[in-house]
């Protein structure tokens, strides 16, 4: 049997990027006056899940580039274009969508491969550097701690268990959502997701540990602030509440 090499992978993975570009150029060069707009825009309501994010969007580029922020169409997930092909009425863009899946489950492993190490090297500075980075200034931090910091991180940490469980227990199936207000990068959804394929609350688990590792060494208060900021982005308002009381007893 012939044996593919990784040059032959990597050129049919910068092939798929082509065709990924020219499939959301095809979508939207169909896409003739604001009506077509507005009806691209209802067809992803639901996923989109913010009535205020889709207010703002103008152009159908925005309309892409907000779903993936959000990682709802990617490379690897190309199946919202279908929506707007069926909304458009492009048969251009449902023929190239077609093509495109072809290749892309034929040879879905490497492409996958390729496409993370991608959004890694976008990331610039992985897990395991801010990991590094948190021990060293832990280390370099040779001044005492105020006795008052003392007694906050301790009153955190006894009521951290009881916030991750909680958020474990209530996120549920917008635990992506969540991270992306988190500010977790996609790469690392994506790998936190491939880890976790049958386990939601382990990605949820891992999704609060990588927000809180991005913190480093800062205050707590930043994570705490940002916790609640995402929640609320997220419009879980009550789970806000309730991680707000948990602070403050």
């Amino acid at each position: 049997m012939e044996r593919i090499s990784v040059q032959d992978h990597r050129a049919v993975y910068e092939q798929i990027c082509k065709d990924y570009l020219n499939l959301k150029l095809l979508a939207q060069n169909a896409l003739h006056d604001r009506e077509h707009l507005e009806r691209c825009k209802q067809s992803i309501r639901e996923e989109v899940f913010s009535c205020r994010k889709l207010s703002r969007v103008t152009e159908f580029d925005q309309l892409v580039l907000l779903l993936e922020q959000r990682n709802l169409l990617s490379l690897l997930k190309p199946d919202l274009m279908e929506r707007f092909a069926l909304v458009l009425d492009a048969k251009d863009v449902a023929c190239a969508l077609e093509s495109y899946r072809r290749m892309l489950h034929s040879k879905y492993a490497a492409i996958r491969r390729f496409h993370l190490e991608d959004l890694r090297h976008r990331d610039r500075r992985t897990l395991l550097e801010k990991e590094v980075e948190k021990i060293k200034l832990h280390e370099a931090n040779v001044s005492p701690v105020p006795s008052l910091a003392n007694t906050k991180d301790d009153k955190y940490l006894q009521h951290r268990d009881k916030i991750y469980s909680l958020l474990q227990l209530e996120i549920g199936k917008q635990w992506k959502v969540f991270g992306r207000f988190l500010n977790v990068s996609s790469a690392a959804l994506e790998e936190i997701e491939e880890r976790n394929r049958t386990d939601l609350k382990t990605r949820i688990y891992e999704v609060l540990q990588c927000a809180e590792l991005q913190c480093g060494n800062e205050t707590q208060d930043r994570f705490d602030a940002m916790l609640l900021k995402a929640l609320e982005n997220s419009r879980r308002k009550d789970l806000k509440r309730k991680i707000e009381r948990m602070l403050q007893e």
